[in-house]
């Protein structure tokens, strides 16, 4: 019954919606600008997000990177979508103009950094 149900409907979104032929050249021009705009855009909104935060250090290693570093490279690296390791690996590619060099772990370590959870909540209000 269900795939019958998703024959039909398939089929009407098929018909419904054609495939539209894309213009790889202006595609990725259009999307290379668009990337380039939100992340000039989002750099102050990351600022302000991260600014009201006071952190209390206390017990533990110290984190190598800045509040704001964390967050930066958790959404560069769900814009990305690689994996942990994957980005880790690309960061020490960039680590010779970023000086940003950290292990898989670390950002492994960011999905539940309380800090960087914060932060972001705070971006998403921003927005």
């Amino acid at each position: 019954k269900l795939e019958e149900i998703n024959s039909i409907l398939g089929k009407k979104y098929a018909l419904e919606h054609p495939k539209k032929e894309r213009d790889w050249r202006t595609y990725e021009q259009e999307f290379a600008q668009r990337i380039k705009i939100a992340m000039k855009d989002l750099d102050p909104l990351v600022s302000e997000a991260v600014s009201t935060i006071r952190i209390v250090t206390g017990a533990g290693h110290p984190h190598s990177l800045t509040l704001e570093q964390r967050v930066k490279l958790l959404l560069i690296k769900q814009l990305v979508g690689e994996s942990n390791r994957m980005f880790a690996n690309m960061l020490a590619i960039f680590s010779m103009i970023s000086d940003i060099d950290v292990s898989y772990k670390t950002i492994e370590r960011l999905y539940s950094d309380d800090e960087v959870i914060v932060a972001i909540h705070n971006l998403h209000v921003l927005i």
